[in-house]
């Protein structure tokens, strides 16, 4: 019985040896570490608020951003006109510009918001206009409008053979 407790006892020995290393070498780590440690914690602590003031600044400035493009006012300049294919002669496609441009003036000086919420009227308008040059009928389909601070209209220009007199 004697030889048990002798084994048992030798057993107990290496046990409490590697729990005493554990806690020896845990000790050890954290005296060489924990400054480095401490450094870290403090590092990570005021990233986290820099990244936290950084975001509402961020939310910030979007708003300000927003709210500046609310006050800002954009005026039709401009009115552009492009005939697309096929085109007519040169002297009916200028005639047909100046037509155009001669009945949208008044749009010109307006805020961009007015003559966007009226587009349809616009357009209606423009749907199928015609003209007479040098007597014959020339019939003006819009195509396509881009309503910025210039006004871009893409029209279609056909030139009918009915003669007026």
């Amino acid at each position: 019985m004697t030889v048990d407790r002798e084994g048992e006892k030798h057993w107990l020995r290496y046990v409490a040896m590697f729990i005493l290393g554990a806690w020896l070498g845990a000790a050890v780590f954290m005296v060489r570490y924990s400054d480095k440690l401490e450094e870290l914690m403090l590092i990570n602590q005021n990233l986290t608020l820099q990244n936290d003031r950084l975001a509402d600044e961020v939310k910030n400035l979007k708003d300000l951003q927003k709210e500046a493009r609310k006050r800002q006012e954009v005026f039709i300049e401009e009115i552009s006109i492009q005939v697309l294919e096929p085109k007519p002669d040169a002297y009916t496609e200028t005639e047909v510009k100046h037509r155009l441009e001669r009945d949208l003036v008044s749009l010109r000086g307006k805020k961009v918001e007015q003559v966007g919420d009226v587009q349809a009227i616009l357009h209606e308008m423009l749907r199928r206009r015609e003209y007479v040059v040098e007597g014959r009928v020339v019939e003006v389909r819009l195509k396509t409008a881009v309503i910025s601070r210039v006004l871009r209209l893409y029209v279609t220009v056909e030139v009918r053979n009915a003669v007026v007199g």
